[in-house]
């Protein structure tokens, strides 16, 4: 298990980074529903809803300090970013498969927490 963890840490170091692209990309999807549908489109406080958890997640990782919060967060995250998906994809825009990098980030994620929650808790 320390193997993988190991070979996933570049994670942390990549993270800020991520989250900065994906919310660039999420603002822009957003815009787009904006831009079709309107701001009362549910579509749109959807979208708005996924940003503000997406942003709330360093908030409340730091806060708590525990690995077990951040992977229940990935977790709701990664629910409401293919939820958000999918939603967008019954929308005129066809950019939808925008999310996609979000999805494959946040499974990325989840797997290193869940690592070292098994590190945590089975091998300790």
């Amino acid at each position: 298990m320390e193997n993988i963890i190991n070979a996933l840490s570049w994670i942390d170091s990549a993270a800020a980074t991520v989250w900065i692209l994906l919310t660039i990309i999420m603002f822009w999807l957003l815009y787009k529903v904006y831009e079709t549908e309107g701001r009362k489109h549910p579509v749109f406080h959807f979208g708005v809803f996924l940003l503000v958890l997406v942003w709330a997640y360093p908030l409340y990782t730091f806060l708590f300090n525990q690995l077990e919060v951040a992977f229940l967060g990935n977790l709701i995250t990664l629910w409401a970013t293919v939820v958000y998906m999918q939603k967008l994809r019954k929308l005129p825009i066809k950019e939808y498969k925008w999310m996609i990098p979000q999805i494959v980030w946040i499974i990325i994620a989840s797997f290193y927490v869940g690592c070292m929650l098994v590190q945590k808790y089975l091998m300790a």
